[in-house]
């Protein structure tokens, strides 16, 4: 049955009159009071929105509904298309039984678009709207996006071959890279200019001056087209709070003419101020060249997290499952990235998996110039088998190239800091642990930090170096601890620190607790240590 918004006796009592009207005549009628509209794929034309009788079109929905309704899409062999934009408060809402997991062969609340309405975008959203438990089947581009749409709840859907027509979406850029190797031999000058370009997302909320939350549930996104699986950005002066807890997402694939694929990315820039929580989310076959050949191309990335501008980013990722990412040597199982400006950002991920992938496994990249503050914290976490065969390249480009973890420190004023506890990482192509200070030379005096501390942790099975820890330039301040660590079967050496072009003003390496192939070793006895390479940087226990 309908229900009904009284406004006064009257309008109660006529909205009554004209229901048994309705009855009387045989139709099941939705009155213009109704709140709550049907609509069905493949339903009789001339319906009038009751459970009943439903619309035939989402189209038609959308023209009588009004803000704060409720839109249940029935059950249907068939797919409802052209897309649907809702008004604010509005619920759309899948009938029966829960979508994921559900077979294709019953019927089931399907919705798509083919055309170019809403910019070909499925479901719009606004502020403050729900959706829920629909099969979205196809879109020109969004699956469900929304634009300022604060205070929204997108929970239990199945969204898969979205952005057909294969548009611009998540856009990561434009940065810079250092004037020299890490060697000093000399690469041409690159300005600011480099921008990578993303597939429109499944599932895309962008935020410019809205202040709000959202949050994105247990949905399963799948087989994209062209583009990325859930996107959050945060830019202009816009304030927003982010949950994406329980999502399955797996055949995230690049699309024509685009440089990156991201799983879930997250971006904060420009004076906007982003928290979320990223809980128990999973990522499996992300750009598998056997789906798309296009894909052997992808910079690919499992979890994205991407300040940059004057933006206040704090991003928390917990039990998370990355499993099999492809492409090239750039894909990462998660990467936090500063890409410009002088953004203050922390990352922290606990309880979490990342499994094979074809780059570094957890990049940890701060590559502003403009004095940006980054913070990664890893805490029970496994990192293992990356494939590239980086260690061939290890001694000139040391990261990027195959390594467990990399952290990197650029430019004369960032700081950078990075924390691993009660982790296990290894089989990787590169170095297990790689941490890089590269400070260029200017004319102000170098505030550059970076900062670490490892513990509890075992690393193995490196095909370059067990931790690697390198200075180039002049940095203020390379500071760090490792304590209780094991370091085993290091093609290379089992920990190497080394400095070129210092001096660096505050440096200090504190061991403590090390084992090195399986034999616990005193501070002088790792210095003596044939596996072990310490130059450059003071060393104490």
């Amino acid at each position: 049955m309908n229900t009904f918004r009284p406004r006064t006796r009257s309008a109660t009592l006529l909205a009554a009159l004209l229901t048994l009207g309705a009855h009387t005549a045989g139709l099941a009628a939705a009155e213009p009071d109704s709140s709550t509209w049907y609509v069905r794929a493949g339903a009789l034309a001339g319906g009038t929105g009751s459970a009943e009788a439903p619309f035939d079109s989402l189209a038609r929905v959308e023209s009588v509904s009004r803000d704060g309704d409720t839109i249940i899409v029935q059950s249907s062999m068939a797919t409802l298309d052209g897309g649907i934009a809702l008004k604010p408060g509005q619920k759309l809402l899948g009938d029966g039984p829960a979508v994921v997991g559900a077979t294709d062969t019953v019927a089931l609340p399907r919705i798509a678009n083919t055309t170019g309405n809403h910019d070909g975008d499925a479901v719009r959203l606004a502020a403050g709207a729900e959706v829920r438990n629909l099969v979205i089947t196809g879109a020109r581009r969004g699956g469900i996006y929304g634009s300022d749409a604060a205070d929204v709840v997108i929970s239990g859907n199945d969204v898969t071959g979205t952005n057909q027509q294969c548009a611009d979406g998540f856009m990561i850029g434009p940065f810079g890279l250092p004037p020299t190797l890490p060697l000093g031999a000399s690469i041409p000058a690159l300005p600011d200019f480099i921008t990578l370009n993303n597939g429109w997302a499944a599932i895309m909320t962008d935020f410019h001056g809205a202040a709000g939350a959202v949050r994105i549930e247990g949905n399963s996104v799948h087989d994209t087209a062209c583009g990325d699986g859930i996107d959050i950005r945060a830019l202009g002066t816009s304030r927003v709070d982010a949950d994406v807890i329980g999502n399955s997402l797996r055949a995230i694939n690049l699309g024509l003419a685009k440089l990156s694929v991201l799983t879930i990315g997250v971006q904060a820039g420009d004076t906007a101020r982003l928290t979320g929580r990223l809980n128990a989310n999973s990522e499996t076959d992300i750009a598998t060249p056997a789906t798309a050949l296009l894909n052997v191309m992808a910079d690919s990335e499992g979890v994205f997290i991407n300040p940059f501008g004057q933006a206040h980013l704090d991003i928390s990722v917990d039990a998370n499952q990355f499993h099999n990412g492809y492409g090239n040597f750039s894909a990462n199982g998660l990467e936090y990235v500063t890409t410009s400006g002088a953004p203050e950002s922390r990352v922290r991920v606990t309880n979490s998996v990342f499994d094979n992938v074809t780059g570094d496994l957890i990049e940890n990249y701060n590559l502003s110039s403009g004095g940006a503050h980054q913070s990664l914290s890893l805490d029970n976490v496994y990192a293992h088998h990356s494939t590239f065969p980086g260690a061939v390249l290890n001694s000139v480009v040391p990261a990027n190239l195959g390594t467990c973890v990399v952290t990197t420190n650029f430019g004369r004023a960032a700081h950078t800091d990075l924390t691993i506890a009660n982790s296990d990482l290894g089989d990787c192509s590169a170095d297990g642990i790689g941490l890089i200070a590269y400070t260029p030379a200017g004319s102000e005096p170098s505030t550059a930090a970076l900062t670490f501390d490892i513990r509890d942790t075992v690393v193995g099975a490196s095909a370059a170096n067990g931790i690697n820890i390198r200075n180039i330039g002049d940095t203020a301040t390379l500071r760090g601890s490792i304590a209780r660590t094991a370091v085993a079967a290091a093609r290379e050496s089992l920990i190497r620190t080394s400095d070129s072009d210092g001096p660096i003003a505050d440096a200090r390496l504190a061991l403590n607790g090390i084992t090195l192939d399986g034999a616990a070793m005193n501070c002088d006895a790792i210095e003596r240590d044939g596996r072990v390479d310490l130059a450059g940087i003071p060393v104490g226990c």
